[in-house]
């Protein structure tokens, strides 16, 4: 059995936990977190009593034998964090995404897990979302044909009422660039729309143009085009990333962010409805969208009609893609076969972020050639604004 450590429990542990619990080939030993009374919350929800509290993680990994290891802290720690298991001989690391601040970063993240034999992977879990992984067995079956465009819609807004996130808040890590590096909407959330637009189609991508509304709390409204690479034979292929925010948006439950995809092929076109909102999670009651005819989890238009494709309730669960991802990487460990995703993966999507902001701040295409460690070092390009600003007050 795995003995697993997690660093950090903030909000998105909860959600990290779930594919431990009651798992006969892992289980949570240890856990690092400052705030004492946050972690015995945490043990007494999740049930978890055996489990050691630690205040330093250099304390967990002195006095601990780790298999595997979540990291879940901000984003500028997480180099220190994973080289740091990574030199204590920790065989697996679960990192959370973006994994690092630079490129530079990434590849130092890289080069130490390999170096001490560990595997890596950058945690994604929109991979493993049932309603994704049947539309992949669908496009891969040709029921669109070839697959020409993707749109990945974001939509997100306050329940009528509702505080601001606190996630969000103005002193928050997430919108400083220096301690955060990208911006939480098409950044943070942002990296699983690259990450999903690439494995849809299949491709990597050549160059991106991007919009960004400078003016506003969040990085957002967003619109990123991108185009993929070349391949013999292909017609030419590419996404657009859409990011909206409301703040008049009249929702009735507690998260903000809902996501839509449409697929065009060449013989048909698809229609993915929600993500996170899907389903009969607790934290989205009161949202009829799940159970309205309107909204199937999957809809293709097809030679004149309409097909679609319903799902359970349990399979439209954003929570399950966190527990079949983690069953993946536990797997992985056992089977010493490479996680999805990986190190370089996660890397290539970072690129694809860093592509995006050059573009929005300069105006002008991007290549994924041009943003490189190298060229970071030679400062070649420089990311000056996460077009986050926390003291404004209002939406343009």
């Amino acid at each position: 059995m795995l003995r697993v450590g997690f660093v950090g429990l903030g909000a998105i542990s909860q959600e990290h936990v779930l594919g431990y619990l009651d798992n006969p080939d892992a289980e949570v030993i240890a856990v690092c977190c400052p705030d004492e009374l946050a972690v015995q919350l945490w043990l007494q929800k999740w049930k978890l009593p055996r489990a050691t509290h630690y205040t330093s993680l250099e304390a967990m990994l002195a006095s601990e034998h780790l298999d595997l290891v979540e990291i879940l802290t901000p984003t500028y720690l997480h180099a220190e964090h994973a080289m740091a298991c990574a030199r204590a001989k920790v065989k697996g690391i679960s990192l959370q995404k973006p994994m690092g601040l630079t490129l530079r970063e990434c590849d130092e993240i890289i080069e130490t897990c390999q170096r001490n034999g560990t595997t890596l992977k950058v945690f994604e879990n929109y991979l493993f979302y049932p309603v994704y992984l049947k539309a992949k067995e669908l496009i891969d079956q040709g029921a669109i044909g070839e697959v020409l465009s993707l749109r990945l819609r974001t939509l997100g807004g306050l329940r009528e009422g509702a505080a601001w996130p606190w996630c969000w808040e103005p002193q928050s890590w997430r919108l400083d660039r220096k301690t955060a590096s990208v911006g939480p909407l098409t950044g943070d959330d942002g990296y699983h729309k690259f990450s999903l637009a690439r494995w849809f189609m299949g491709r990597e991508f050549e160059k991106v143009n991007a919009w960004i509304e400078p003016s506003n709390i969040l990085d957002a409204p967003a619109f990123i085009r991108a185009k993929f690479k070349n391949v013999p034979g292909d017609a030419p292929k590419y996404a657009q990333i859409d990011v909206s925010f409301s703040m008049h948006l009249a929702i009735p439950w507690d998260f903000w962010l809902d996501d839509f995809v449409e697929i065009v092929g060449s013989k048909a076109i698809m229609w993915i409805n929600q993500c996170q909102g899907g389903g009969d999670r607790e934290l989205f009651k009161g949202n009829a969208m799940s159970k309205s005819p309107a909204f199937p989890p999957i809809a293709l238009f097809v030679n004149g009609r309409v097909e679609t494709y319903p799902m359970p309730d349990e399979d439209r669960s954003w929570a399950i893609s966190f527990v079949n991802s983690t069953k993946h990487f536990i797997q992985a460990m056992k089977t010493g076969e490479p996680p999805i995703c990986s190190g370089e993966q996660a890397k290539e999507t970072l690129r694809c972020i860093l592509a995006s902001l050059v573009s929005a701040q300069e105006g002008r295409d991007v290549f994924l050639d041009d943003i490189t460690t190298e060229t970071e070092a030679l400062k070649k390009f420089e990311i000056k604004t996460i077009f986050c600003n926390p003291t404004t007050t209002v939406f343009a």
